[in-house]
């Protein structure tokens, strides 16, 4: 599989060669932003300054997909009936009502969907994606999978910042734990390196995007390495860990109920809850989001051992996978955000994480035999 992997993560026009380390292991950005996400079959939310690549990376996607590649701009009056229902008007007269004219079309049948400039819908056309993201349509009462070979994955785009630019929503939240993975593509630790812009801005003169190239077709390697990520057997510690940051961080010491979900209407802002914990600065993570880590890390780890890395450290791969699943996901409070991180998103959810990572080395041992 080895070969497969090196395809997906060196092939394409969008570049990014900087390194991240992960697990005591070395990646590039596109293992992150493409091999790893599309071997486990995960959502990518791609956030950023306009002018990062986003649009390039789609086309790259795109290419790998050739004509399971679904595309999908996000507007103010988009309906997913646009490109998933259409009328035949060859049974007028041989049906009993109108809604019976209507039939899912091919595009349901696609692997990738992808939506550029997604919270440039309003929130109420946002909600069409609830369902998109989850990988499935409801048609006439009745739901149907997405995409074929038992495999679909949705990527989207957007800009972000406050007020930086007209005519954007901010994300649902719900929405945002369906995209399991976001990374703001022009944060400085994972932005292009310099080499990286030397060689795009030496390389042409357009400033448009390479379009697709669908020579790349990659659909059957991608599915090759999905099925070897289905097939892996999952380590014990990793539904431990799961707990501990799905019931764990729920946990407040001086209030009612000692809970976070039970105070989540005033969270953080009430007199019991401790400022010198994470108590007052991250809510407990959904199951949806403990699922989309461990599945980011155990992709990032078949990718390593392909590689020929030995020993990973199954702990440290899962708590610094949270880095692409957590921060915009909507569970770090705002007001510690701004006030004590200057807005910096990733910085907020280092100094979480500081305590946390001590907290679960204390304690590995006896998680490791639980």
């Amino acid at each position: 599989m080895r070969n497969k992997i090196d395809k997906l993560s060196e092939q394409g026009s969008y570049r990014n060669s900087r390194t991240v380390d992960i697990g005591g292991i070395p990646y590039s950005m596109r293992d992150i932003l493409i091999t790893a996400p599309l071997t486990s079959g995960l959502n990518v939310y791609l956030v950023g300054a306009t002018g990062e690549g986003k649009t390039q990376l789609a086309n790259d996607l795109a290419g790998y997909f050739g004509d399971s590649y679904c595309y999908n701009e996000g507007r103010p009056d988009f309906e997913p009936s646009e490109i998933l229902k259409q009328l035949n008007l060859g049974n007028i007269g041989k049906v009993a009502s109108t809604r019976d004219l209507v039939e899912l079309t091919e595009n349901v049948r696609k692997n990738l969907y992808y939506v550029d400039e997604l919270n440039r819908c309003p929130p109420i056309v946002m909600n069409y994606f609830f369902n998109f993201f989850d990988g499935k349509l409801v048609h006439n009462g009745e739901v149907f999978r997405l995409g074929k070979n038992d495999y679909v994955v949705g990527y989207a785009s957007g800009n972000i910042g406050d007020g930086a630019y007209v005519g954007i929503s901010d994300t649902d939240r719900a929405l945002k734990d369906r995209m399991h993975i976001i990374i703001k593509l022009d944060d400085p630790d994972y932005i292009t390196t310099e080499e990286d812009d030397v060689h795009i801005f030496g390389s042409k003169k357009d400033p448009r995007a390479t379009l697709p190239d669908k020579s790349k077709d990659s659909l059957d390697d991608i599915l090759v390495l999905h099925q070897a990520f289905k097939d892996r057997e999952l380590p014990s510690i990793l539904p431990v860990l799961g707990v501990y940051f799905h019931k764990g961080l729920d946990y407040l010491e001086n209030t009612r109920r000692h809970s976070k979900r039970a105070i989540d209407q005033l969270w953080p802002n009430v007199n019991e809850i401790r400022q010198d914990t994470d108590e007052s600065k991250i809510m407990p993570l959904s199951k949806r989001a403990v699922l989309a880590s461990i599945g980011l890390s155990q992709a990032l780890e078949i990718i390593a051992e392909e590689r020929g890395y030995e020993n990973i450290d199954t702990t440290s791969m899962f708590l610094d996978a949270l880095r692409f699943t957590v921060p915009y996901s909507g569970v770090l409070a705002k007001q510690y955000i701004h006030s004590e991180k200057d807005g910096d998103v990733y910085a907020a959810f280092d100094d979480v994480m500081q305590a946390i990572r001590r907290d679960i080395n204390d304690k590995k041992k006896e998680i490791e035999t639980a």
